[in-house]
């Protein structure tokens, strides 16, 4: 604790918001493994991935480096898929469930 550049304050502050904080998203990832999935509250997290870094850059005014962006890259990248790869079931059911409910017969009263 000494040996923390911005001093001991900050070091504990930082100490004490990572706890708040990763607590409130454990509570938010299980929330939405239980109401939703867990392949959607994982695609979350990932989402949140680019935002710490960024947000050190600001916050603690950390160096951006080229591992961080490339990190940053692959996430967005990894996120954007999933959405797509929604949309393309999304698509794909609508399509399957027209064509059965026109094949299948119709029952009249």
């Amino acid at each position: 604790m000494d040996g923390y550049e911005l001093g001991t304050a900050s070091y504990l502050m930082t100490l004490i918001w990572v706890a708040v904080f990763w607590q409130m998203y454990a509570l938010g990832a299980m929330g939405l493994i239980f109401e939703v999935s867990a392949l959607f509250s994982n695609s979350i997290s990932v989402v949140g991935l680019p935002i710490v870094p960024v947000a050190a850059v600001f916050c603690f005014r950390d160096r951006m480096s080229g591992v961080k962006g490339v990190s940053m890259a692959l996430a967005v990248w990894g996120f954007v898929s999933y959405m797509y790869q929604c949309y393309l079931d999304d698509r794909n059911s609508k399509v399957v469930t027209k064509s059965v409910d026109e094949t299948s017969p119709r029952m009249s009263s």
